[in-house]
């Protein structure tokens, strides 16, 4: 609910269990009140009345000033610390007063309160055009409050998107060159987040390629830290999401905690202010490295949202906000309306780019055989593609690949009853491509400097439309012409040299041209559906899981590894989009050798895929695969569409347990995974939650085994109680379900 007082000037926005509030000055400075929980017997009516401040931001001592908590910071009534906005005019807006020089370009940028409307249909800027439904589509407000420089050409309208069920609200802001000049924004951020004193622990995921999403925790000190990237994708080394409490005051299942997440898969950046008053400050947006923003007489320009938001049940709440809010307001329902992840197989690690058409046949077989639904040629299939060292561009079925081209190997997937997708890496190019061979001109390049190759590729200059226009054709011929269901879309190299047409535009522009593609493709072809992959996690945001189906959250398909990483993963996003392969035991990468039951209990914790080599599968072992998978499919509406409880954490007891549960409580899967185990130790048995007490459930075991019968009351109160052989690798995953009568598990 959005609420005004006419006389106070004050704004509230009550959500499900929190509030935030400001207020317009008498000098039309809007001016933050407040963010935090309501009282839990509050009602709707209930606001902050904006009357009761009593320190006044404006004494005149010399050094304790510009700690007035605007809503929107500028260059201009902040100097000393982080503004939301920096803008150069480059014109006088007057004629020069006696004792004034032409000190231009004027960097002072001053926001004064102009007016404000509820809307129903604002969007953010990035905001999805392929024209597919969310799972609820319902209208939500949206508070515009317009403001404007009282001398300068320029309106700034800050947009407060609420999703109140969830506690959540979308910031963003608009910018307006009203004026004759062009007006050019040195640094940009969606919104600056003003948070109660003392919130200075921090929870962050960072990493790197093939260790993304490592949970890392940070006290922070008097001035500002920094987690960014400086590529044209989201990043491996950070993720834009954060969590915010007070030391000591939260936990996994208590406390208040802030959090936010940025929808953006570019050059991002969110900087962390704790002010000599203890107050802290959170700025979240574009990375002002290597940037500009200019508008035009007449142009407008959205930034991407910060999704912000605050859980009163500590980080576990603050992730199923977020998981919630992403599978019903972000990810799209595709076409066909299917709701839960195909099991998908990937023949990468079977022939990598030794493709023919027997040997995708002889694998689709037996993918088909153990249950798998969606199957997945790789690299390898286009142009002259024969290694990594040429062919990216020519996205053209290989005739000495296919000689009959893509249809006879379709039509024998789906014969054999699975869907088809195909990888693709549009961004890319080879120096030895007949793209590059025509267009060299096409890449990211600074005239007379090196070209710096990374796996034997360049990046193409998205800031060309005919570039963006070349790869639509190509791959919407692709969908049309060979039945293509899924791409998995893949970018394997970071910028080294983004000299492009559109200057350092190309920050923005790269992605504003991968979004095109995206949503054109899915417009076009509205069955479609994308995995986004960048040499593992390094494209996963709001921003890119509004036009995919799934992520790729790491090229690390290592088990033990991936504890910590999917761990990371589930701290913002939701299992339904995350896909997780089943590799060998003996891993190529970690050359670490994990049994069957553990790589599954990992893999089964997202959307599950296989990308073992079929053909190096004993026929026992193909039998086991086919168990798992089909066990899996009898859970997954749980782990896709349920509410994750994480019971434990590795950083705990050296082991996992994850706990998806329905909203209505009626099933439940219980995951345990086990890093270390020190002999002699005891691993407590933490409650499960979310269950029906009066409840009777059932329980099953992987192998479809019933094991016992529990009440809710006491799952909820007494847990699992641990097994004395648990050790490091060893796992556990149950199916409970309320019992109805029937002796089926499913």
């Amino acid at each position: 609910m959005i609420h005004f007082d006419t006389q106070t000037r004050t704004f509230n926005l009550n959500l499900r269990t929190s509030f935030y509030a400001f207020q317009v000055d008498a000098e039309d400075r809007l001016i933050h009140l407040g963010w935090g929980r309501r009282p839990d017997d509050a009602g709707d009516e209930q606001v902050v009345a904006g009357s009761s401040a009593v320190f006044s931001f404006d004494r005149s001592w010399s050094f304790v000033v510009q700690f007035r908590p605007d809503e929107i910071l500028t260059f201009g009534d902040v100097t000393t610390y982080q503004t939301t906005i920096k803008a150069r005019f480059p014109s006088l807006s007057r004629p020069l007063a006696e004792g004034e020089a032409s000190h231009v370009p004027i960097r002072d940028l001053r926001l004064r309160y102009r007016e404000h409307t509820i809307a129903t249909d604002s969007q953010p800027g990035y905001a999805p055009a392929h024209g597919l439904p969310v799972q609820d589509n319902s209208p939500r407000q949206t508070l515009r409050v317009v403001l404007a420089d009282p001398v300068q050409s320029c309106t700034v309208t800050a947009c407060y998107r609420l999703t109140p069920e969830h506690d959540i609200i979308e910031r963003w802001l608009e910018l307006e060159n009203t004026g004759r000049d062009d007006i050019t924004f040195d640094h940009c951020y969606s919104a600056s987040l003003h948070l109660p004193n003392g919130c200075t622990e921090l929870t962050s995921v960072n990493g790197s390629w093939a260790r993304e999403f490592c949970t890392q925790r940070t006290q922070l000190t008097q001035g500002s830290h920094v987690i960014e990237s400086r590529t044209l994708t989201t990043g491996h080394n950070s993720n834009p999401v954060f969590f915010l409490n007070q030391p000591g005051a939260a936990s996994e299942h208590n406390g208040v905690v802030y959090f936010g997440a940025l929808a953006y898969s570019g050059s991002w950046q969110l900087a962390f202010e704790q002010l000599p008053t203890w107050d802290v400050r959170v700025h979240g947006g574009y990375n002002p490295f290597d940037f500009a923003l200019t508008l035009a007489p007449g142009d407008v320009h959205r930034t991407p949202a910060l999704v912000t938001g605050l859980s009163p049940n500590g980080r576990g709440g603050a992730s199923r906000r977020l998981h919630a809010y992403t599978r019903e307001r972000v990810l799209p329902v595709p076409a066909h309306g299917g709701s839960e992840r195909p099991v998908l197989y990937n023949s990468w690690e079977a022939t990598a780019f030794d493709l023919s058409y027997e040997n995708q046949v002889l694998l689709a077989r037996k993918a088909a055989a153990i249950g798998v639904e969606l199957f997945c040629v790789d690299d390898g299939w286009f142009g002259g593609r024969r290694s990594d060292r040429a062919g990216l561009g020519d996205w053209i079925v290989s005739a000495d690949v296919f000689p009959e081209g893509l249809e006879p190997l379709v039509d024998e997937v789906e014969r054999f009853g699975m869907k088809f997708g195909l990888w693709v890496e549009p961004e890319m190019v080879n120096p030895d491509s007949d793209l590059y061979r025509r267009h060299p001109d096409w890449v990211l390049h600074f005239p007379g400097r090196p070209r710096t190759e990374s796996r034997n590729q360049l990046v193409l200059d998205f800031g060309r439309p005919e570039v963006v226009e070349y790869l639509f054709d190509l791959l919407d011929d692709l969908v049309r012409r060979y039945r293509i269901s899924f791409f998995k879309w893949d970018m394997n190299r970071m910028v080294t040299e983004p000299g492009s047409v559109v200057g350092t535009a190309i920050w923005r522009t790269h992605v504003e041209g991968v979004y095109s593609l995206f949503d054109r493709l899915r417009r076009q072809h509205p069955a479609l559906e994308i995995q986004s992959c960048s040499g593992g996690g390094g494209r996963i945001d709001l921003g890119i899981l509004a036009r995919a189906d799934q992520v790729w959250a790491s090229d690390n398909t290592d088990a033990f590894d991936r504890m910590r990483i999917q761990e990371g993963f589930s701290l913002a996003y939701p299992a339904r989009t995350m896909e997780a392969w089943v590799t060998h035991e003996k891993n190529h990468m970690t050359r670490r050798v994990t049994p069957v039951q553990l790589r599954f209990a990992l893999a089964m914790r997202g959307v599950l895929g296989i990308g073992s080599s079929l053909n190096d599968l004993s026929a026992e072992e193909l039998e086991q695969y086919a168990v798992y998978i089909a066990f899996y499919k009898r859970i997954r509406h749980i782990i896709q569409h349920g509410s994750l409880y994480r019971l434990q954490l590795l950083n705990e007891y050296g082991s996992s347990i994850h706990e998806y549960c329905l909203p209505d409580g009626s099933e439940a899967v219980y995951s345990l995974v086990v890093e270390t185990h020190p002999v002699g130790s005891f691993r407590p048995d933490p409650p499960l939650r979310g269950l029906q007490s009066g409840a009777i459930y059932r329980i099953w075991d992987e192998l479809g085994t019933e094991l016992e019968k529990a009440t809710g009351y006491q799952l909820m109160t007494t847990g699992f109680p641990g097994e004395l052989k648990e050790y490091p690798g060893y796992s556990r995953t149950l199916h409970l379900k309320c019992d109805t009568g029937s002796n089926e598990e499913a």
